[in-house]
């Protein structure tokens, strides 16, 4: 395994992080499923760029883009390339993040998994997080 690391987002990023979103292995992974648009996309990429409260990172493996990293109000999301699963990135990439978040003085983070999502609740178990709560929800 090489070595990970993780760069700020910028703009020439948005389209491999839109390409990571609708990745139709992800899909069910995500609260709001649905496939989005490439506008949609860099509408709200720009409107986050002046949110305080929003922070992003591309997950390099030897200086290839192989995943994306962010953080909104405290809540981490993390995408990995499929074919780079089962490396231990993401684990990797979750401890990348902790350090950017200390130095950005946040205090707590969250991960919010979809129940049948066991691999993003590995990485989280692995850095240590602790499960909290269950969220029950029904449509109307």
């Amino acid at each position: 395994m090489g070595k990970i690391t993780l760069k700020k987002v910028k703009k020439v990023d948005w389209d491999f992080i839109l390409e990571l979103r609708n990745n139709p292995d992800f899909k069910t992974f995500f609260y709001d499923q649905h496939k989005i648009a490439k506008r949609e996309h860099y509408t709200y990429l720009k409107l986050q760029e002046n949110n305080k409260n929003f922070f992003n990172w591309i997950i390099l493996l030897d200086n290839i883009k192989v995943g994306y990293v962010r953080i909104l109000n405290n809540d981490v999301s993390i995408m990995i390339d499929p074919q780079y699963h089962g490396k231990n990135i993401g684990t990797k990439a979750l401890k990348l993040l902790e350090s950017e978040a200390k130095q950005l003085k946040i205090k707590k983070l969250i991960g919010r998994v979809m129940l049948h999502n066991k691999k993003s609740a590995k990485i989280f178990e692995k850095n240590d997080y602790k499960l909290l709560m269950y969220w029950y929800e029904k449509k109307l």
